[in-house]
């Protein structure tokens, strides 16, 4: 009943394997008697101000609003609360998970109100995920910071603080010249942009290309190569101040069309983020409409990434981006095998901006 949605919670927001049990966990204490159930759950967001998106969740469809993690967090944030419980026991980010379960939310309230109206009875399906979600809750946060007081107080983990101190007193000495993964731009970062031109050359080596074919250069890419990127003045300053001016500056998804009539996708992530923006069901209609109708086009999508950090870890984080929209597709009803990952020729600052080079891009062929 869930599976689909519980793959693409763990691709999207790097949860994994633990998708399933954040899943179980949100379930139960969605569902849990002691606290109202289903109807009472829902009272918070409604007090919270958030009573007409709670009113779209119900029965599910297209129309169902998303919530946004600082309306998550406002809700299900407390000390001790959901997100607390879940972070502590399964050792797991907690904006990926506020992340997830803002996704999660209205595609199971949808599914747990058939027809708009709140059920008598969970189905048994539901019931034994919620109680597998109960036990989750209910086991003893031993990952939890008051086990080490029960042990000795502060004095017993003293010389691990000590030895941590010195250990990022020492990083942050041998560090301080290097630029974070996918950043913004420093002022410094001019002067050593030349000498720092081979370094995607030299990173595409340990990471393997998307779908194991020959690299290619997709029509939305064919125009940018790295040596048009280079000239600072005079008629291409002027042309990258116009196409900066038309490219998203964070998450986004933008619907495209070819010259053929033929639907495309662009897909713009947050710095150092894999998340795919809430509206992509909505803007990729299109696309996966013509891929149901025309049976011989697969969906070719490729990742980039901006210029800024480490070469490597970009580069994995363009393929995970990639990854990301793949499975986005896939929850949207395209088949995997209609889907092909193309790492394109160029991965690292391919368009006007930084922003702009956080991206995937989608494009059909036959």
């Amino acid at each position: 009943m869930f599976d689909v949605l519980i793959r693409e919670a763990g691709a999207r927001f790097g949860l994994g394997d633990k998708a399933l049990p954040v899943a179980q966990m949100l379930l139960a204490y969605m569902t849990n008697r002691d606290t109202g159930g289903l109807a009472g759950f829902l009272e918070k967001f409604k007090a919270a101000g958030l009573g007409p998106i709670i009113q779209s969740w119900l029965g599910g469809g297209p129309s169902a609003q998303p919530v946004s993690n600082s309306q998550v967090e406002t809700v299900l944030g407390a000390s001790g609360g959901l997100l607390s419980m879940i972070t502590a026991r399964l050792g797991v980010n907690r904006d990926n998970v506020t992340s997830a379960i803002g996704y999660l939310l209205p595609a199971i309230v949808g599914k747990l109100t058939p027809g708009g109206s709140l059920p008598a009875n969970l189905p048994p399906e539901v019931a034994s995920f919620a109680a597998a979600g109960q036990s989750l809750l209910a086991a003893p946060a031993a990952a939890t910071v008051a086990a080490p007081a029960a042990g000795g107080g502060v004095m017993k983990w003293l010389p691990w603080v000590v030895a941590a101190a010195a250990v990022l007193f020492g990083l942050s000495y041998c560090g301080k010249s290097r630029t974070p993964t996918d950043a913004p731009v420093t002022p410094a970062a001019p002067a050593s942009a030349p000498a720092a031109v081979p370094a995607p050359a030299a990173s595409d080596a340990p990471v393997a290309a998307f779908g194991g074919s020959a690299p290619t250069t997709t029509p939305a890419t064919a125009p940018i190569t790295p040596a048009a990127s280079e000239p600072a003045a005079g008629a291409a300053s002027a042309a990258s101040a116009a196409a900066a001016a038309d490219e998203p500056t964070g998450s986004a998804v933008v619907s495209l069309m070819d010259a053929s009539s033929v639907p495309a996708l662009k897909v713009y992530f947050d710095s150092g983020k894999t998340d795919v923006h809430s509206d992509f069901a909505a803007k990729s209609a299109d696309l996966v409409n013509y891929m149901k109708a025309n049976a011989d086009t697969k969906a070719v999508i490729s990742g980039f990434n901006d210029p800024t950090g480490n070469a490597a870890a970009n580069a994995e984080l363009s393929k995970n981006r990639a990854q990301a929209v793949q499975a986005a597709l896939v929850a949207a009803g395209i088949p995997a095998d209609r889907t092909v990952l193309e790492k394109p020729a160029e991965t690292s600052g391919t368009a006007a901006t930084n922003a702009a080079s956080r991206r995937v891009e989608v494009v059909l062929r036959k």
